[in-house]
């Protein structure tokens, strides 16, 4: 059996991903804000670098998968949406990958369908690819209204998407994977709280799977996403954005794959 570690597996999908993998027999270590096996802000670069000490510390022989699922939704502050979904999740893979490839492990990273919609700003996907400073980044989004957090949301998991495309090769060199899953509007705690209105407008497009039912994706069905690519039975899958969002990607981008 393997050693996964994964951030945000307390609640909601990264929960049921940490309850799979400990069924299969893994060994889990929960990276959470609060009730994790290792408890820290990694919306903080001090709070980064001591997740990715002490899993090195516990862990120095290598570890099997990183699963990166810690992130906050499209109305949480600007800064916080960059520094969490995107920051961390790559200061984490790029941080554990000596000890990923000691066991030619493979990181999965949730980022989400909204990579394609309409707000995207691409200007804002390329300041964050372009390796500007973690600090110059933040500075702009202080000036960010809170409301075009949804463009900061969507932006961000378009620049993780992106980044894990270009990092794939280099992964596979060294024996590793890299991958992403892009989950659609689905029922976690995040979203148990939308209002009515708020859940029409997500429901606006249905979603194919779920036609004629005025429900999201169950959170399961994200966690089989990922715990299949972070298995051997994905071992032939790299640089993927696999998109479990019941075919609403297909719906409105069908010439394009």
């Amino acid at each position: 059996m393997g050693i996964y570690v994964i951030t945000g597996g307390t609640t909601g999908i990264g929960a049921i991903v940490r309850e799979q993998l400990l069924e299969q027999g893994h060994e889990v270590f929960n990276i959470d804000y609060k009730d994790g096996d290792y408890c820290v802000d990694l919306s903080t670069h001090e709070g980064r670098e001591s997740a990715i000490s002490a899993v090195i510390g516990k862990y120095p022989d290598g570890i099997d998968g990183l699963i990166c699922n810690a992130g906050v939704g499209p109305t949480a502050p600007p800064r916080v949406i960059f520094s969490l979904n995107y920051y961390s999740s790559i200061r984490l893979a790029e941080g554990l990958r000596p000890i990923l490839k000691k066991k030619k492990g493979n990181c999965v990273i949730t980022s989400s369908n909204s990579i394609t919609n309409m707000t995207v700003r691409l200007d804002w996907v390329n300041m964050l690819l372009s390796g500007m400073s973690e600090e110059r980044v933040m500075d702009f989004a202080q000036d960010i209204p809170r409301e075009q957090s949804a463009s900061c949301y969507s932006s961000s998991k378009h620049a993780l998407a992106r980044w894990v495309r270009r990092v794939s090769a280099s992964w596979a060199v060294d024996g590793m994977r890299i991958n992403t899953v892009a989950p659609g509007n689905t029922t976690t705690p995040m979203t148990k709280n939308l209002t009515e209105a708020q859940k029409d407008a997500a429901l606006l497009i249905p979603i194919p799977t779920r036609y004629g039912q005025r429900e999201f994706l169950d959170a399961v069905e994200i966690a089989n996403a990922i715990v299949f690519l972070s298995s051997k039975l994905a071992s032939g899958i790299n640089g993927v954005v696999l998109f479990v969002d019941g075919g609403i990607d297909a719906l409105l981008r069908s010439e394009r794959f």
